[in-house]
C-alpha cells in the first residue's frame, strides 16, 4: 500500500476520480531499480504495471551484430507494462532497463485488472497512454528512415527540454541530461557522428556543449531548424 498522493506524480492518472486512485494505492507498492537493472524479465511476460516516479528507463534492442539501439526513453510520469493489457506491444521485442536509479510504483496484473473492473476509467486512461506512446514510437521510427541526423538530434533535444520553453530563444538546460552515447543510440547514429553534429549545432548557435549546467539548447531556434522554417539558417549536413 502507498499514499494516494504518490500517484499524483503520474500525469495520466491526474483526472482519475479520488476513489479510483485510493483503490489503486491500496494494491500498489513502491519499488526501486539500480542502474542497468531490467524492469521486466526478458522471457517471462510482465505481471505488473510500473508508474515511473524518478529516473530514466530505456526501451532497448540489440542488433545481430551486438549494436544497442534505444527505441524510447521512459521519464518520470511514464507508464511501462503495456504487454499486461495489449496483445501486440512494442515492449515485447525489447528490453526495459534502468538508465539511472529508478523509483516506481508497481501494481500487479490481477490487482490492476480488479481495480479497473470496479473503475473502468482507470483502464481507459492507462490504455490511452499506451496508445499515445505507440503512436510516438511509430512516428520516431518513420523519422529515423526519412530525416537526416541533425533533424533527429534536434528533435530529441527539444523533447528533453523543460516543459513550457518551446518559444524561448535563450539557452536552457535539458531536464534530463543525456550522454553522447545515449543520444546516438536514440537517433540511430554512431557516437562520433552524433558528437560531430552537436559541434555543428554549436557553431550555428543552437546548443552550447560545455557549461556548469551541462548541455544547453535554444529551443525556439532548434525548432526552426527541425521545421526547416528559417530561410536564413544553415542546416548542418550529414
Amino acid at each position: 500500500m502507498i499514499a494516494p498522493e504518490l500517484l499524483s506524480g503520474v500525469p495520466a492518472l491526474a483526472d482519475l476520480p479520488a476513489p479510483a486512485r485510493e483503490e489503486l494505492a491500496r494494491v500498489a507498492r513502491e519499488v526501486e531499480f539500480r542502474t542497468g537493472e531490467r524492469l521486466v524479465p526478458l522471457i517471462k511476460p510482465p505481471q505488473r504495471i510500473l508508474f515511473i516516479l524518478d529516473g530514466l528507463v530505456k526501451l532497448v534492442g540489440v542488433s545481430l551484430g551486438g549494436v544497442e539501439r534505444i527505441i524510447y526513453v521512459f521519464r518520470p510520469g511514464d507508464i511501462t507494462g503495456s504487454r499486461v493489457l495489449l496483445e501486440e506491444s512494442p515492449e515485447a521485442a525489447y528490453e526495459i532497463v534502468a538508465m539511472r536509479p529508478v523509483r516506481a510504483i508497481a501494481v500487479g496484473k490481477q490487482d490492476f485488472l480488479r481495480v479497473a473492473d470496479e473503475h473502468p476509467e482507470l483502464l481507459m486512461v492507462v490504455t490511452r497512454e499506451f496508445s499515445r506512446r505507440l503512436a510516438g514510437l511509430t512516428s520516431r521510427m518513420l523519422a529515423a528512415m526519412s530525416e537526416d541526423v541533425p533533424v533527429r538530434l534536434g528533435q530529441l533535444l527539444i523533447d528533453f527540454a523543460p516543459p513550457g520553453v518551446s518559444d524561448l530563444e535563450e539557452f536552457v538546460p535539458l531536464t534530463y541530461p543525456l550522454t553522447h552515447e545515449a543520444m546516438a543510440q536514440i537517433i540511430g547514429a554512431s557516437r562520433p557522428h552524433t558528437s560531430t553534429v552537436l559541434r555543428d549545432l554549436e557553431e550555428l548557435g543552437l546548443v552550447r556543449r560545455r557549461s556548469d549546467r551541462g548541455l544547453l539548447i535554444r529551443p525556439a531556434h532548434l525548432a526552426q531548424m527541425v521545421r526547416g522554417s528559417d530561410p536564413g539558417s544553415r542546416r548542418p549536413t550529414v
